[in-house]
């Protein structure tokens, strides 16, 4: 007669027992897609204008600064799906070719503003001491005076162009984003984990990188969409009143001022598609990062999906 412990091993040597695989990253994907539709469209806007902004110039189908006299005003057709606008532009290849302006000014002032802002911003927040005092005090000094007034000081010592528009714009980021962080920081080092941490020997940079930047990261990502945004609207503003790239070169904000006063109130195809743009590609950022913001901290999950 065999024991129960006989009749394990035999079952044991009978059948093969192994770990069930996990799902394949494509499936959890298309999950986290299909929870989120708003943000899986708001990904594809973005995804959409970073390769455009790296490939639209030799995706243009015509050449966005020849001139054709004999194409004036063309409206939307399969030849030029934009139109045209007063010296035979094709709007379309202007489009394509405007994103590169938009997204080299976001990643200047993303890398050059905001990312050594965060980086100050959670050092301060957590050190606190001297080194918070200087930060903090240089930020309110930035922002004590308006950005307008700020621009066209740099314009007047360094010379217009979208180099000192970048330069300002990033400056501004990187004070804004050093604040925002602080605040984030200051909040997260009181909580109970933290302090458990510190409690059980931990030191303090393993606290900072291990426990308090993944938990600050969904602000973070919601603060680099905000800024990529507020950048190409920037960008698109500055342009717009002449403050940004040189008159003539392909730029939604140029073409949209130049349209608006030649022929934008007899034909609105001209304004309309760098207004759309615009629009769409802001829109995208903010509302990606509302996603992302909600996937990665259930706490702060809103509307954005359908994730309940």
């Amino acid at each position: 007669m065999t024991t129960i412990a006989e009749q394990g091993r035999m079952v044991a040597a009978t059948e093969s027992w192994e770990i069930p695989e996990g799902r394949p990253w494509y499936r959890r994907v298309a999950r986290i897609a299909a929870e989120n539709p708003v943000g899986a469209a708001a990904f594809v806007v973005v995804a959409l204008f970073v390769f455009l902004g790296l490939f639209g110039p030799a995706l243009a189908p015509y050449d966005p600064m020849k001139l054709d006299a004999t194409s004036q005003f063309l409206g939307p057709s399969s030849s030029h799906l934009f139109g045209t606008d007063q010296f035979g532009h094709d709007i379309f290849s202007r489009t394509l070719s405007g994103a590169r302006i938009d997204l080299k000014f976001g990643v200047i002032v993303m890398l050059l503003g905001f990312v050594p802002g965060v980086v100050l911003g959670i050092i301060s927040g957590y050190a606190r001491g001297w080194l918070d005092y200087v930060i903090q005090r240089s930020a309110e000094a930035w922002t004590a005076f308006p950005a307008l007034f700020l621009l066209l000081t740099f314009i007047a010592a360094f010379g217009p162009g979208l180099k000192t528009v970048e330069a300002v714009v990033a400056i501004s980021a990187l004070f804004s984003g050093s604040r925002l962080m602080r605040v984030v920081a200051l909040v997260e080092k009181q909580k109970e984990y933290v302090v458990a941490a510190r409690a059980t020997g931990a030191s303090e940079f393993r606290l900072l990188w291990r426990h308090v930047g993944p938990n600050i990261m969904p602000f973070i990502l919601v603060g680099f969409s905000g800024v990529f945004a507020v950048a190409v609207l920037l960008e698109a503003t500055l342009s717009y009143l002449g403050l940004g790239v040189a008159s003539g070169q392909p730029s939604w904000g140029n073409d949209l001022s130049f349209n608006m006063n030649n022929g934008g109130d007899k034909y609105p195809f001209l304004v309309f598609f760098p207004g759309l743009a615009i629009s769409v590609v802001v829109l995208g950022f903010n509302l990606l990062g509302d996603t992302l913001r909600d996937i990665l901290d259930p706490r702060l999950r809103g509307s954005t999906g359908g994730r309940k």
